[in-house]
């Protein structure tokens, strides 16, 4: 029996949002028969409130208080965001495990004033990087790096390129040079647009939400499709001849340890960074750019220089940082700590939310980055 009765996000992030390294891991936690509850933020993604359950150990709670549902259970709080410190305490916590995925720097300079209070509020810190490893380790001594990660099984169904080609990629030629996530201050809209007049052949594809950006390049071949909903990007992967993370190298970025590289990777794609020092450790599988001549180069590498397998030897880096596999490294750090505060599996109960009425008892899970959505019959003759 596992000590964690349950894991309890707060509500820093939405659920339906972009599907960032919180929602990966509590559902990898809950993968792992780990009891896993997302508080989501009361965005427009998802207005109405009330309980989804998108497997039978993950719960989604739209504009809930769980607090009154707590009585003598005690959750383990996972969270992700400095400011989330204030509130912490109100859901007595058996460990409170505090994951650092940003310096609190540049988009993110309003976390600073709570940064350090977070870490040392904390039982437990997760450092996504080398440099916030370094940076947090520094304040709380109770510090684990644990990189991102992808879900390989999912991006790996880009491989075989037989899915169905998204309306908006059919009129688009190749070769495809892309990139997918937000587009934010922090990437190097200048690099794209001459990325766009080096390779006038090609076509440049740019996928996520604008984010504090009001003007972006405007070329023939620079395409800007959009957010597009997670459950989709296999199809659009499957497209790319290069992924590129073109970041700007500024002290933030320097902590960043992509998401996308592992995605890119695991859909077999060659990778082509900046010099972000995350991607720097996987050089030779990951082709690391110095300068903007060296970015150009590595495009021009990855276009007419790819091989099997050198293809091959990325998805398999890729399939060995799984989600699952940071979720049971996870798991084991709280299931240690834990046992270090006296706290036993027969101590811990599950939280026993409200009772779904005849009239709505059947759950329409939305399935947005869920590999296991399931209509879920909450009658009393079905549980």
């Amino acid at each position: 029996m596992s000590r964690i009765s349950c894991i309890l996000c707060p509500p820093s992030l939405d659920f339906y949002y972009m599907f960032q390294r919180p929602h990966q891991l509590m559902q990898s936690f809950s993968e792992l028969q780990i009891r896993s509850y997302f508080m989501n933020r009361p965005y427009l993604f998802h207005p109405e409130a009330g309980i989804k359950q998108l497997n039978p150990y993950f719960y989604i709670l739209n504009q809930m208080d769980i607090r009154p549902y707590l009585n003598d259970v005690r959750p383990v709080i996972y969270f992700t965001s400095p400011d989330e410190i204030e509130r912490l305490d109100q859901y007595n916590p058996a460990l409170v495990v505090f994951d650092s995925v940003d310096e609190p720097s540049g988009e993110f300079a309003s976390w600073n004033k709570n940064y350090r209070r977070a870490l040392r509020r904390a039982d437990v810190v997760l450092a996504s990087s080398e440099n916030l490893y370094k940076m947090a380790l520094g304040v709380n001594p109770n510090t684990h790096l644990v990189p991102n990660a992808c879900d390989y099984d999912f991006f790996c169904q880009a491989v075989p390129k037989n899915l169905s080609i998204p309306k908006d990629m059919q009129d688009i030629h190749g070769p495809i040079i892309a990139y997918s996530g937000a587009i934010a201050t922090w990437c190097d809209l200048q690099l794209v647009e001459r990325l766009a007049d080096s390779f006038s052949h090609c076509s440049i594809v740019m996928i996520g939400p604008l984010y504090n950006v009001s003007q972006v390049p405007s070329r023939p071949n620079i395409h800007w499709l959009g957010m597009k909903p997670y459950q989709q990007l296999p199809s659009y992967f499957q497209q790319f001849d290069v992924g590129i993370i073109p970041f700007k190298i500024s002290s933030m970025v320097e902590a960043v340890n992509p998401i996308k590289m592992w995605e890119y990777l695991a859909a077999g794609i060659p990778v082509v960074t900046t010099a972000i020092p995350e991607a720097g450790k996987y050089s030779g599988l990951v082709l690391f750019s110095e300068n903007e001549q060296a970015f150009m180069d590595n495009v021009k590498a990855a276009l007419y220089h790819d091989n099997p397998a050198i293809k091959l030897q990325r998805m398999d880096l890729a399939r060995n940082n799984s989600w699952t596999a940071r979720a049971r490294q996870i798991i084991a750090i709280m299931e240690e700590n834990l046992a270090r505060k006296g706290v036993y599996p027969e101590h811990q109960l599950p939280i026993s939310l409200p009772t779904i009425s005849r009239r709505s008892s059947r759950l329409h899970c939305i399935d947005i980055g869920v590999k296991r959505s399931i209509n879920i019959d909450l009658r009393p003759d079905r549980r």
